[in-house]
């Protein structure tokens, strides 16, 4: 079980802030898992007019996610196309913006300051949980500690994206990869992203027309998602352009007018959603609200990661043993 602790790191990151539309709490989990490789990102008040929220779940490492969180609101805020209020647009440039910037040279010395700082926080957790074998392992097979290593071919991330429109009174929601986002609306969840498997059939045409294949839901026998930010490994093909590849990192967006049945938005990674659906996750934050036992929205959150945190990471099936991340905006009506 060498990716995972003897015990779970309960120790959550959380926040809450508001402004006079939404109010919102956040929080993150390392649990299980050997190290921590979502990042979140939670911005208010942009441009006086878009809330941005989003969770980048990573792979690999925590090399990309790191990366995806420094750069996605200013990349998002500089398009041309967020001043013309063409949002989809503008979302849709912004995803594929970061993979350019990830091959830029200041992206790869900036990937390369994660990877270090990643390898001094492995050391510090193998004096805890691992042998000196495993020890030895890392230090001197770490492909990573290569400075030719090119990191975001071999790390990436997810990236689920909600935009708030404070003016337009519009909702975006911008997914790439397997993170998921729900809209509650009078407590019934309704799903405003689609996870990103290989075995999909529009997913899997595009994966076969780029030369690649499927294993057991996995592309080329490794990535069991297919779309991400990172993953240059899979996105080589010159022939084709950067929706075309076989992980892209080109998201769906779907658009939502808000109105009065609005409740709240919750975006989770899939250690979230692998142990509650949609409704249940819904029903969870809504019963935290009506109970008023919580005096943060990122307290309800804490609690909900708590009570799915796998008892027992040697479970069959692996549920409750990932990293958790999740976000949930209130609406003021």
């Amino acid at each position: 079980m060498g990716d995972f602790l003897s015990t779970p790191n309960k120790e959550k990151e959380s926040s809450d802030d508001e402004n006079s539309y939404i109010e919102y709490g956040a929080s993150a989990m390392q649990g299980w898992r050997y190290r921590m490789e979502d990042a979140h990102i939670t911005s208010l008040n942009n441009n006086n007019k878009f809330d941005i929220f989003g969770i980048f779940d990573g792979h690999g490492g925590k090399e990309v996610s790191q990366f995806a969180k420094n750069h996605f609101v200013k990349e998002f805020l500089k398009n041309k196309n967020t001043n013309q209020d063409n949002i989809k647009k503008s979302l849709e440039e912004t995803f594929l913006k970061i993979d350019e910037l990830l091959i830029t040279e200041n992206g790869k010395k900036e990937l390369k300051e994660y990877s270090k700082k990643s390898k001094k926080e492995d050391d510090e957790q193998n004096k805890k949980n691992k042998t000196s074998e495993q020890n030895d392992y890392i230090k001197y097979f770490d492909p990573k500690s290569s400075e030719n290593c090119d990191i975001a071919s071999m790390t990436g991330c997810t990236s689920c994206i909600c935009i708030i429109d404070q003016i337009n009174k519009k909702i975006y929601f911008a997914n790439s990869g397997d993170s998921r986002v729900v809209l509650c609306k009078k407590g019934k969840a309704y799903q405003m992203s689609l996870d990103h498997k290989p075995d999909l059939s529009i997913e899997k045409n595009r994966i076969y027309k780029a030369n690649g294949w499927v294993n057991e839901g996995r592309i080329k026998g490794n990535l069991n998602l297919s779309r991400s930010l990172g993953d240059l490994e899979y996105k080589q093909n010159k022939n084709l352009s950067p929706q075309e590849q076989m992980i892209t990192a080109f998201p769906d967006v779907n658009i939502e007018k808000i109105d009065d049945n609005c409740d709240f938005i919750i975006i989770g990674c899939d250690g979230i959603w692998d142990c509650l659906s949609n409704q249940e996750a819904c029903d969870y934050v809504k019963n935290g609200f009506e109970k008023k036992k919580f005096t943060k929205i990122s307290m309800i959150i804490e609690d909900m990661m708590d009570n799915i945190l796998a008892k027992d990471k040697m479970n069959e099936t692996g549920i409750g043993c990932d990293n958790m991340s999740c976000i949930v905006i209130r609406f003021k009506h």
